[in-house]
């Protein structure tokens, strides 16, 4: 089994030698390279028609394999001549357009050497046209028929996935299914939810330990246990941490409390992790479960710290361990009634848990009782592995013919491999459709146990080529469900984490990784990952990588001269790189460029030639201060992504020029240039904008041109320099008439306000913004009252920093407004450093989360509303801290019932 893909490959070739014509003709290329580029397309149409049963015997008969692989090898070649021709058919439209000079273009790019590419071109069209020639010849040799195989591409994947799982909130079901294991579900929550089952005499932390081979569904398990309602009221915490590899102290104490904080932690050194740490569980009743542990012998002192400062924790507090390894298991959980091997699925439980999923709502076909015989040949194939029957399950959901299932019972797999859990996972591989094979194949770059954003996946699906474009089904849709298709198959899984919640995460299951790596070995000399910082790879050994189209660095020091002129995908976010060189040019296919969280300062401006970019992504580059002009000339560029980069004050968008650019993350107001109404003209914006130098904005028309009603954002942050806010000349005035001209699309979802220097935040506006779920405000130090938010139907979370003057959310409003019912879903509260708010909202019914620190005016709290809360937190808050801190006052009682209280005065 291999992942050469070649059928799709060969597929994409041919289209693109279709689209070469208008290029070819811009070079007024001789007719004779035009036949050779027909002969071409005329022999890849041939050989593609017998690439369905070439693929199908490569396995099995070693002179098609040769052939393919012969085959691979042209069809690179012809896929970067015609990139080649494209390319410089863009560049010489750049100077033409732009009126760039002979002087600022690189000797390479003359009118002489023009006249030496179109003979190169030639020369090498002339050479691969031989060799395929060659290779078209030996299909009868080779006794490979025709195929009528209908392409998946052509049709979409709708057969593929029922409707109701195409969208990610309903792939919880999946990962989640216990089908058989309801029983043993019950035991894992009864135990661990009775402190006196492995209650240690030295009051060390409990332990509990599942342990089982890889696929037998452990995380599964694990996962059902920390989601039950009965584990939810019993502990005040709950907290998930994938270890991976063998135990690290520092990276899972780091881990626990960026789980708690919600934000990454910062701390380096052991003993002050270890003090945060305690402070946080300390007197609390939680659960902590690490999720593929794996210790050995020599690190037993890593985990004995960890036992330690973990053991803080109030009485009843376990840590739940899932482990393939029996020596952990025994290492960990000392007591014999916290272990728990698990075992395979009983046949009938086997049958129950394919039967869901092969027979899910939506599927047509012939009668399940015909085909019953047939599953259950199959489930007893997989040996009550609930991976494997999961993958095969919703694998025959698709299958709707009693052929089709004897097709997958009758598969070669079954006979090549010695492994059934194995050959399960393969089978159901070989049954994608060859488009949904390259895509799945390919995110086996990322790291092992690498949280997958399901956006950046498809980015790179779609500059890869993987994607066909000018299809009957729409692109975005189209990458949407072969992503879905991939999470309903089990291939992907659903991360859990609350880190994730407005953007999910996901992650290959530990097999599915090492399946990706096995059929992809032979395209390592084309895609590179490297992710280990001790990794021993030298500019020489890059060198040898002639055909290298994608490469992955991840925490890995880029120390390469990266000058492979073919390369479409270079991905070095998070490497220690600080300089990016003017060498950069010579990537000229480049398409896709991740260069987030570098410390870069600047792009050189050869980053001009990089005309097929379409992808730069320089998110958290926080020593980035400006980018070059060139930017606004890269005509395929249509994803700029600029979270985070604070010293980023100039940006020469160019409006006129881009206005196809449909994803700019960030965009900063000059004094000069750039000006807010650049942005008038963009009116594609997707998902979040940044727009910060807002004191540079003159007044309400300026603010108003932007037009930021008519774009689709979800998330905006508007942001005033905090600097002007010491400056006298400035007026109030002009910040609220800018903020009352900055009006966003009422569909936004979460609205951000920072160092606006008004009195009164009241903006008719914000009352139209209905599906407002997040609002913050931060450095407003002179605003007094906040109107107009109680009325929002879909606001959850409200937070509030460094608001000096702030001193009540003005309930009058709501009564003059005639309004009755104050944030109606109102659920979590954040107010930091507001030292003069006296007073809360006093109708919070639905509240769960209220976090206060310093807001020493602050009298009492709307314990009327508390009904429902789950977390209050208050911390540097004088009258509270001595009103509700101590056990015996008279208003303890009225906050004891919630969950989880930190009072300051209380430790």
């Amino acid at each position: 089994m291999d992942g050469w893909h070649v059928s799709e490959h060969v597929k994409g070739v041919s289209r693109s030698l279709t689209s070469a014509a208008e290029a070819i003709q811009e070079f007024g290329l001789h007719r004779g390279f035009k036949d050779d580029m027909l002969t071409l397309k005329h022999d890849f149409d041939k050989i593609q028609a017998v690439l369905h049963d070439a693929e199908d015997k490569r396995n099995s008969e070693i002179p098609v394999y040769l052939w393919l692989r012969s085959l691979r090898s042209v069809t690179l070649e012809v896929e970067d001549v015609v990139d080649e021709i494209s390319t410089e058919a863009l560049l010489q439209r750049l100077y033409k357009e732009r009126g760039i000079s002979n002087r600022v273009r690189t000797s390479s790019f003359s009118n002489h050497n023009l006249l030496m590419f179109r003979f190169r071109i030639a020369k090498r069209v002339k050479s691969i046209r031989r060799k395929l020639d060659a290779i078209a010849s030996k299909i009868s040799e080779l006794n490979l028929t025709p195929s009528g195989a209908i392409s998946h591409v052509d049709v979409g994947i709708e057969n593929e996935i029922p409707d109701r799982l195409l969208t990610p909130d309903s792939f919880d079901s999946i990962d989640s299914d216990v089908v058989g294991r309801e029983e043993e579900l019950e035991m894992v929550i009864r135990t661990i939810c009775n402190k006196d089952i492995g209650k240690s005499e030295v009051g060390e932390i409990r332990v509990y330990a599942i342990m089982g081979d890889q696929g037998l569904g452990k995380t599964t398990l694990a996962q059902a246990v920390y989601d039950h309602e009965l584990v939810n009221q019993y502990f005040e915490l709950k907290i998930w941490i994938d270890v991976f590899e063998n135990l690290q102290l520092k990276e899972i104490i780091n881990g626990i409390i960026t789980f708690i904080d919600e934000r990454k932690c910062t701390l380096t050194r052991l003993d002050l992790l270890q003090e945060s740490l305690h402070k946080k569980l300390m007197g609390k009743k939680f659960l902590i479960i690490l999720d593929d542990l794996l210790i050995n012998l020599n690190e037993k002192a890593n985990w004995d710290a960890l036992r330690a400062t973990l053991s803080c924790g109030a009485e009843g507090s376990i840590v739940l361990i899932t482990t393939t390894s029996a020596a952990t298991l025994l290492m960990m959980a000392k007591i014999h009634e916290l272990r728990h091997p698990l075992s395979k699925l009983s046949e009938v439980d086997s049958w129950l848990l394919f039967r869901k999923l092969a027979f899910a709502q939506g599927r047509v076909g012939d009668d399940i009782s015909e085909l019953e015989p047939i599953g259950r040949e199959l489930v007893r194939r997989c040996h009550g592995l609930p991976l494997a029957l999961k993958t095969l399950g919703s694998l025959m959901w698709s299958k709707s013919s009693i052929s089709d299932w004897q097709r997958v019972k009758d598969s070669k797999i079954w006979m090549l491999q010695q492994d059934w859990f194995l050959s399960a996972l393969l089978v159901s591989y070989d049954n994608l459709p060859p488009l949904i094979k390259r895509c799945f194949s390919y995110c086996c770059l990322f790291p092992r146990g690498y949280d997958m954003e399901k956006e950046v996946v498809i980015q790179l699906w779609i500059v890869n080529g993987f994607i066909p474009l000018g299809g009957e089904t729409d692109l975005h849709v189209l990458v949407d469900e072969i992503f879905n298709c991939l999470v309903w198959r089990s291939f992907f899984r659903v991360v859990k984490d609350k880190r994730y919640l407005t953007a999910p995460r996901y992650r290959m299951h530990d097999l599915m990784y090492h399946l990706a790596n096995d059929i992809t070995r032979d395209e390592r000399e084309i895609h590179l990952s490297l992710s280990s910082p001790h990794v021993q790879f030298t500019s020489q050994d890059l060198g040898k990588l002639k055909s290298l189209r994608s490469m992955f660095l991840f925490g890995v020091e880029c120390k390469f001269n990266i000058n492979h002129m073919y390369l479409r995908v270079l991905y070095l976010s998070g490497s220690r790189l600080n300089t990016l060189p003017e060498s950069i040019c010579k990537l000229k296919h480049l398409r896709y460029l991740n260069l987030s969280y570098t410390s870069i300062k600047v792009l050189p401006d050869s980053i001009i030639f990089l005309q097929n970019l379409q992808v730069l992504l320089l998110n958290f580059c926080y020593n980035l201060c400006k980018l070059p002009e060139a930017v606004r000339y890269m005509s395929s560029l249509r994803l700029l992504e600029l979270n985070s980069c604070h010293s980023l004050l100039y940006l020469p968008l160019g409006i006129k020029a881009k206005t196809q650019l449909p994803r700019l993350t960030r965009f900063h107001v000059g004094k000069k240039t750039p000006k807010i109404m650049e942005l008038r003209n963009l009116n594609h914006f997707e998902g979040e904008l940044e727009i910060t130098g807002l004191e540079n904005v003159e007044g309400f028309d300026e603010a108003k041109s932007a037009d930021l009603k008519y774009k689709n954002l979800l998330a905006l942050k508007l942001c005033w320099s905090n600097i002007h806010m010491r400056e006298s000349k400035h007026k109030i005035a002009d910040d609220e008439a800018v903020l009352y001209g900055l009006e966003p699309n009422s569909s936004l979802e979460k609205l951000s306000i920072y160092f606006f220097m008004g009195n009164i935040i009241s903006i008719d506006w914000i009352r139209n913004l209905w599906n407002l779920v997040e609002i913050r405000f931060s450095g407003c130090k002179r605003c007094e009252s906040i109107l107009r938010l109680w009325s929002l139907p879909n606001l959850k979370v409200i937070k509030l920093l460094g608001m000096d003057s702030l001193v009540s959310f003005d309930e009058d409003d709501v009564y003059t407004s005639g309004g009755t019912d104050m944030f109606p879903s109102l659920e979590e509260i954040y107010i930091f450093m507001c030292p003069n708010l006296i007073s809360l909202p006093s109708n919070l019914s639905a509240l769960k989360i209220l976090k206060l620190e310093e807001c020493g005016a602050l009298m009492s709290l709307p314990v009327q509303c508390f009904g429902g809360l789950k977390e209050l937190k208050i911390n540097g808050c004088e009258h509270l801290s001595q009103r509700y801190g101590a056990y015996e006052d008279k208003d303890w009682s009225k906050i004891s019932h919630i969950p989880d209280i930190t009072v300051d005065s209380l430790w």
